[in-house]
């Protein structure tokens, strides 16, 4: 994992970006990701963005303490306009 929980060296040369970690917030158009490492990152949701897990999910099983991997457009303000929120099935992450 790289700085503000990014995977190194996953950005695309199309301005993708990458996070993966727990859910510690949600709202409307955004959850926020903590990554292992401690970081955080907000990620931009909307209707079109895709949800996946064993079958497909929504924009509802974003939960607070739920894992999830983001791939989408990194953004100049550091958030990420997510394309597919990928759900995980088990907990990885050390709590503090």
């Amino acid at each position: 994992m790289g700085e503000n929980g990014q995977y190194s060296g996953m950005r695309g040369a199309r301005g993708g970006g990458v996070t993966a970690g727990a859910v510690i917030s949600k709202d409307a158009t955004s959850i926020t990701v903590k990554a292992q490492d401690g970081s955080t990152k907000i990620v931009l949701i909307s209707p079109s963005t895709l949800v996946t897990k064993s079958a497909t999910g929504t924009i509802d099983e974003l939960v607070v303490d739920k894992e999830v991997v983001v791939t989408g457009k990194a953004n100049t303000d550091g958030s990420i306009t997510a394309q597919s929120v990928q759900l995980r099935a088990t907990s990885t992450i050390p709590r503090q």
